[in-house]
């Protein structure tokens, strides 16, 4: 495996629930870093093996011929701790934004969950016949 600890870093933030995320530099290509997350009930948990399934579910998909993102599997260790993380190629350009979910749902102004919740809003537009 890739050990992405020592790669350079770059000032580009990504957004998203699942674990904490850096960018880096690897073999001249920008890459997300995922780490995995930490079970909000259980701290002593954690979703170490997310890392992996997104891992193999991106090459899964490419041998189905299903376009997906470049994924590569490492580690990253920061105060004596090893962890395995799974780096996702960065494929944006400078003129290119990835809105995630909660932001988009945020400028829904009557919004009483700020963007996380999940309840969908019901039509207030009758069907037509």
């Amino acid at each position: 495996m890739i050990d992405f600890s020592s790669l350079p870093r770059r000032n580009k933030t990504y957004a998203g629930a699942n674990g904490s995320k850096i960018a880096v530099m690897y073999e001249d290509e920008l890459y997300m870093l995922k780490f995995p997350g930490v079970a909000r009930k259980n701290r002593d948990m954690s979703y170490a093996n997310g890392c992996i399934c997104e891992y193999l579910g991106c090459h899964i998909f490419e041998i189905a011929g299903i376009p997906v993102q470049k994924t590569l599997l490492g580690t990253f260790t920061r105060k004596g701790k090893e962890r395995i993380v799974v780096a996702c190629r960065d494929f944006t350009t400078p003129d290119t934004v990835i809105q995630d979910f909660a932001s988009l749902k945020n400028t829904i102004i009557d919004s009483e969950h700020n963007g996380y919740g999940i309840k969908q809003r019901e039509s207030r537009c009758s069907p037509s016949a």
